[in-house]
């Protein structure tokens, strides 16, 4: 619709330069023009011209997608070096295989799950708001994306206490909250194979697995492994307290603890998604496929988080840092499986897949004063579609974490007009920075909402994610029908 409307006003506008430049000459010439003329100058002049302007358009950005696919494509083995550990395979060079993506559940300000956030960052709503409770260094309400109901009297029950009995802060306890039903949907996903896990402990009934009986087979059974991604700037007993409390969550869920093997790390971003992929990557063909659980959760609405945001002069204000950080809060658990992990049942629909990763680190701060370069961006771009075997003309769809406030929607618009020129943003880009915010969730609900496009648009959709200061990484999130 919006590229019928935009060819519509050309040709009014063609039409009308058109007509009053000839009415022009015939007036001062003092000509008065036959019907032939008529039908020349006022109809089919127009339409020529036209046709010339599309055709020109057409060209200008074909010559645009050809110079830059060159430099991704020479580009693509610097992105992988960064992104990718060694490749398995007959090939030392192969690409491994896309990942399956089992489940994706998150929570924040603009949805609690991931299609509706894509839905949310398409409208651009909702915007930040002035937080009803919280206050910067003047004394002034400062611009949030709070999430509006947590179960916070339930976490208190459950959540210990330091060891001096004092509270935890506020913006723990909030991320934890965040993170309560996406962790535990997560859970509840993986019960379909709960016969494929280890469980020396426990008489399991594992006779419709078709897996050997034997006590000694057990030692080769897969575990659930579950990655617990904290915040670097929560505190060693915040980061235990919130291990503790997510042990529990986990103990709760359909998998017994035997079968479980829960780890926690500060990694994030890019750094954190490449951990995922080698955690996932099989070197062993004999080694049993194993799936992976990772949950992430962050919350700056705390006056710790926002002094510690003001500190460090990256608080967004509208006189003085008007690119500055919006506080938010989000959390997500994805459910993620090697290639051949499978079905839960004949005849269920495969999952959707997860190609490898595109990551590498800008030489400086996004949020550093001076121009805005946006040559990272395009590298990991394009090197993310060569990876999944996708021209940059074919790609239709794009989901990433950028802000339209900030430097980030900068670097996002650069990259995308010289790589990806047919992206509309009205209609292709769904920008979650601006609905959502930026932490430690937000790339794992980037890489959620964009296998969601996929599967609703049954189209590849391109994750991108470059709400970090330094690091950018892209992925490719492909439907089965397009497999």
């Amino acid at each position: 619709m919006t590229k019928i409307l935009k060819h519509t006003a050309m040709l009014v506008a063609v039409c009308c330069l058109a007509w009053l430049s000839v009415a022009w000459h015939w007036r001062t010439s003092g000509h008065a023009p036959s019907g032939d003329e008529l039908l020349r100058y006022l109809l089919l002049l127009p339409l020529v011209v036209f046709v010339l302007l599309l055709l020109l358009r057409w060209a200008w950005r074909s010559a645009a997608v050809r110079a830059p696919v060159g430099a991704a494509a020479g580009a693509t083995s610097a992105a992988t070096g960064a992104a990718a550990a060694p490749a398995t395979g007959n090939a030392a060079n192969e690409t491994p295989p896309p990942l399956q993506l089992l489940a994706a559940h998150l929570r924040c300000a603009a949805a609690e799950a991931p299609a509706d956030l894509v839905k949310a960052a398409q409208a651009n709503q909702p915007l930040p708001l002035l937080d009803p409770q919280l206050r910067n260094a003047d004394g002034l309400p400062v611009m949030s994306l709070r999430i509006a109901q947590l179960p916070l009297d339930e976490l208190k029950e459950s959540l210990p206490t330091h060891a001096d009995d004092a509270a935890p802060p506020e913006h723990l306890q909030r991320a934890l909250a965040a993170l309560h039903d996406p962790l535990a949907a997560a859970l509840q996903a993986i019960a379909p194979w709960r016969n494929r896990f280890a469980d020396p402990d426990a008489d399991l009934d594992i006779a419709a697995s078709g897996l050997p009986t034997e006590p000694a087979a057990t030692a080769n059974w897969p575990r659930l492994q579950v990655l617990l991604a904290w915040p670097a700037a929560w505190t060693d007993a915040e980061r235990a307290l919130a291990d503790t409390w997510a042990r529990e969550q986990c103990h709760a869920g359909p998998i017994e603890p035997s079968q479980l093997r829960i780890e926690s790390t500060t990694l994030g971003g890019a750094e954190l998604w490449l951990d995922i992929e080698r955690r996932l990557q099989r070197r062993d063909p004999q080694a049993p496929a194993a799936p992976l659980l990772v949950a992430a959760a962050h919350s700056d609405l705390s006056d710790e988080a926002i002094a510690a945001l003001e500190h460090q002069r990256r608080l967004f204000n509208a006189a003085s840092h008007p690119k500055g950080l919006m506080p938010a809060e989000s959390a997500a658990a994805l459910l993620l499986a090697p290639h051949d992990w499978p079905a839960a049942a004949e005849g269920d629909e495969p999952p959707l897949q997860l190609h490898r990763a595109a990551a590498l680190r800008r030489d400086k701060s996004i949020e550093a004063a001076g121009s805005v370069s946006s040559q990272t961006l395009i590298d990991v771009l394009g090197g993310a579609l060569t990876l999944a075997k996708l021209p940059p003309t074919e790609l239709t769809q794009l989901v990433c974490d950028a802000d339209r406030h900030s430097q980030r929607g900068t670097e996002l618009f650069g990259a995308t007009l010289k790589l990806l020129p047919q992206l509309d943003p009205a209609e292709h880009l769904a920008m979650t920075g601006s609905v959502a915010g930026h932490g430690g969730a937000t790339p794992l609900m980037v890489i959620a909402a964009a296998a969601a496009q996929a599967r609703t648009e049954r189209q590849p959709c391109l994750a991108l994610s470059l709400g970090d200061t330094h690091w950018r990484f892209a992925l490719l999130a492909r439907a089965p029908a397009a497999s």
